[in-house]
């Protein structure tokens, strides 16, 4: 980490345990980790080697997915707008998802080129939220009462149902009551005739951002939940499958960047510091979501709450002083926190930001001004630290 002067550094000991919490929360199901949140290769070595799948969101990840070994049963591919050759490369290396009427029809044609069979699945747009018993418009998946359009299909045959509605949820109940919502959405097409062998619940479960303001998902409960569930719903499948991204490495990330420079304008004292918005984006729009007065929750994953993580000064003093933290590109929104106390900080001292493991580097702008690009290292459970 030397001569980086801005970085982000995950940690595999806080990664392993996460998933330690989730399998033991839902025994029995497989995970499948949302290789979106973050794709560094250390990471999904990691959670690989430990017997998760991906969640890709594009044919680009089925491919991340392939080079890692994995093989098509531990491959979902499910995103919106797949092109013919998207199809073309996932199918006979993933479980490729189906998110609309017409691209199913297209997924059938160019399973018949291939001149093979495959099992594929279909994102549903269910008849109800997350907390509510009405479902709304989406561009994601095929809406529940669409599904007597179905084309006829001759070359594929849909034997899994994916549902995802909202990530980054902290409240137990309503998990719970989304997944028996799910669950009873897969008995009644199994009812109507569908052959029904996987069910791919999505995710949901969030992470603390705000110290103050949140309180920690309750695992403990939704554990006990979640089993009642599988035994009520046993008839449905025995293969089930969450998608844990955030959960798994989100607060096993810190992003570490230098201070370059330090002013004061007009009575206001600057922090100006390697890597804002080309570094870790998500501090930087929750910023601008406070200067137009809202910070929806439902614009993840840009936004979770107002104050997406805690910031630290890496030195031992003690005076604190009031300053603002920007980044050094040149745009008045390159901002990570406003007139807010911090340990007196000097030219040359790193600051640091928690909740850096989920989308954080990659939503972050690499390519904007040329500016170098922010490094990432990982630390084993050894203390080794890898780049």
């Amino acid at each position: 980490m030397q001569n980086a002067d801005a970085y982000y550094l995950y940690d595999e000991a806080v990664i392993l345990e996460n998933l330690r919490v989730l399998t033991q929360t839902f025994p029995n199901f497989r995970f499948f980790y949302s290789a979106k949140t973050n794709p560094n290769p250390h990471i999904l070595k990691t959670l690989i080697k430990n017997d998760c799948g991906i969640d890709a969101a594009s044919s680009g990840e089925v491919r991340l997915a392939v080079k890692h070994g994995l093989t098509p049963d531990k491959i979902s591919y499910s995103a919106p707008g797949k092109t013919d050759e998207d199809i073309r490369y996932s199918l006979p290396r993933s479980r490729v998802v189906a998110d609309s009427l017409g691209e199913l029809s297209r997924i059938d044609r160019i399973a018949g080129e291939l001149g093979e069979k495959f099992e594929i699945g279909i994102r549903i747009n269910p008849p109800f939220g997350m907390d509510s018993i009405f479902g709304v418009s989406s561009q994601f998946g095929i809406d529940y009462e669409s599904l007597g359009e179905m084309p006829n299909l001759s070359n594929v045959s849909i034997t899994s149902i994916h549902t995802h509605i909202q990530s980054q949820n902290l409240g137990w109940e309503t998990l719970a009551g989304y997944y028996e919502n799910v669950l009873s959405l897969a008995r009644e097409m199994k009812k109507a005739g569908f052959t029904i062998e996987t069910v791919n619940l999505g995710s949901g479960c969030g992470i603390v951002y705000d110290d103050e303001m949140q309180s920690p998902l309750d695992m403990e409960s939704l554990g006990s939940a979640v089993r009642k569930l599988t035994e009520k719903y046993a008839d449905v499948s025995r293969d089930l499958i969450i998608e844990p991204g955030r959960y798994i490495v989100g607060k096993a990330g810190v992003f570490r960047t230098r201070i370059l420079d330090k002013k004061v304008s007009r009575g206001k004292t600057y922090l100006i510091a390697s890597g804002g918005m080309n570094g870790f984006l998500r501090p930087a729009i929750a910023n601008i979501a406070k200067l137009y007065g809202h910070v929806n929750r439902g614009a993840e994953p840009l936004i979770s709450c107002g104050n997406p993580c805690k910031i630290t000064v890496l030195n031992d003093l003690e005076d604190t002083e009031t300053v603002t933290i920007t980044g050094n590109l040149c745009s008045g929104f390159d901002v990570f926190a406003r007139d807010i106390s911090l340990p007196k900080a000097e030219v040359g001292d790193f600051i640091e930001f928690s909740n850096a493991g989920s989308y954080a580097c990659t939503l972050s702008l690499r390519e904007f001004a040329s500016q170098p690009k922010v490094r990432e290292f990982f630390r084993t459970v050894d203390g080794e630290v890898l780049e």
